[in-house]
């Protein structure tokens, strides 16, 4: 499928044309067992936003996919917020502390001698994250909520998160690179495999998630501010 999906567009299809989408699709609600349903009888159904949905499952799909003005002004924020609050919820909850178990299984397979490096580092990452999301979660997105109620707090803007969004994709660069590169022999592929398919899949999923962020969120609640203040 080369063409964007549509609210016509079956949902088994999105899953057919990209299998990552069955990470996203929870986030939403949305489970499997629709059937022949389209995307906009499962939204429908499910009270979700379909301009919302099909600019997650588009641009999880499509690299080059850019959303026209018409689809931004579409967008429900709070609805955007929801989602965000559920992604973190999955990375810090699911995702991470499955990567740092295959971790500890790979420190204890390959019976590294500096094993207990590799596990600070990922539990400094973890730390790291937990702290990025808790700045969102206590900032940013009550702030954006009092925003949408007409309440708009002078002493911040989202300028202020643009500004400070940190990077936390790095460092899953550096162990991608201490796995593939600098663990001895004895670590093998098939010892490694699982851990590594693990940080590319969430790797991708933060990659998305700040995209979002970045491109979505802070675009809509700055055209938001700049309503409020005209």
């Amino acid at each position: 499928m080369s063409n964007p999906f549509s609210q016509n567009t079956k949902m088994a299809d999105l899953i057919l044309a990209n299998s990552r989408l069955l990470s996203v699709l929870p986030y939403f609600g949305i489970n499997l067992g629709f059937g022949e349903k389209t995307v906009k009888q499962v939204c429908n159904e499910k009270n979700v936003s379909i301009p919302l949905l099909l600019l997650v499952c588009n641009s999880y799909t499509f690299d080059n996919y850019s959303p026209s003005n018409l689809d931004l002004v579409q967008l429900p924020i709070d609805g955007i917020i929801r989602y965000l609050e559920n992604s973190h919820k999955d990375f810090l909850e699911i995702q991470l502390p499955q990567i740092i178990d295959n971790v500890l299984d790979l420190v204890n397979a390959c019976q590294l001698k500096n094993g207990y490096l590799l596990y600070s580092f990922c539990e400094r990452y973890r730390q790291e994250t937990v702290a990025h999301f808790q700045y969102e979660e206590d900032i940013v997105f009550p702030y954006i909520s009092e925003l949408l109620k007409g309440i708009q707090n002078k002493k911040y803007n989202i300028k202020e998160y643009k500004g400070n969004h940190s990077d936390i994709d790095s460092a899953l660069t550096d162990l991608k690179n201490i796995i593939i590169k600098y663990l001895p022999p004895e670590c093998t592929i098939e010892k490694c495999k699982e851990i590594l398919q693990n940080l590319f899949a969430f790797e991708y999923n933060l990659t998305k998630h700040t995209l979002l962020e970045n491109n979505i969120l802070i675009t809509v609640v700055e055209l938001l501010e700049k309503k409020y203040s005209s």
